[in-house]
């Protein structure tokens, strides 16, 4: 088992012990099983997948942040973290929307890597409700 605890900046999102956690980063899926060696990781926005030890898989829309393995034990510092029940699909449908039209502007106005960004977080929100 793994403790694990995962915060954003407005509370603590979820704390105890899990058999596996599944995150992304830059290049692909981490999974944190027991026994793994101390790392640190830049989490691009995703559906992370907790296991806990007993009880039935938890899925949170992470916007972003950084995780820590040391010790064997995992912290979760995220930007945002949000259960599907969290959600507004209005919203969330509205921000897809709007970066996608920054997106397809033309103007130099336009901070590119901050819509992008936003892209990602509109369609990883979306795709945790489905």
């Amino acid at each position: 088992m793994i403790p694990v605890t995962l915060v954003d900046p407005e509370k603590v999102a979820w704390k105890g012990e899990a058999a596996q956690v599944v995150f992304a980063i830059g290049d692909g899926l981490v999974g944190i099983l027991p026994g793994h060696t101390d790392a640190a990781f830049a989490i691009q926005p995703c559906t992370a997948r907790i296991t806990p030890t007993s009880g039935a898989e938890l899925r949170y829309f992470l916007s972003g942040g950084i995780a820590l393995m040391q010790g064997g034990i995992l912290t979760i510092v995220a930007d945002s973290a949000e259960t599907p029940e969290q959600i507004d699909r209005i919203r969330a449908e509205e921000a897809l929307r709007r970066a996608r039209e920054r997106l397809a502007s033309a103007s130099r106005e336009i901070d590119y890597d901050r819509a992008r960004l936003a892209l990602a977080r509109a369609i990883g929100r979306l795709h945790i409700l489905n």
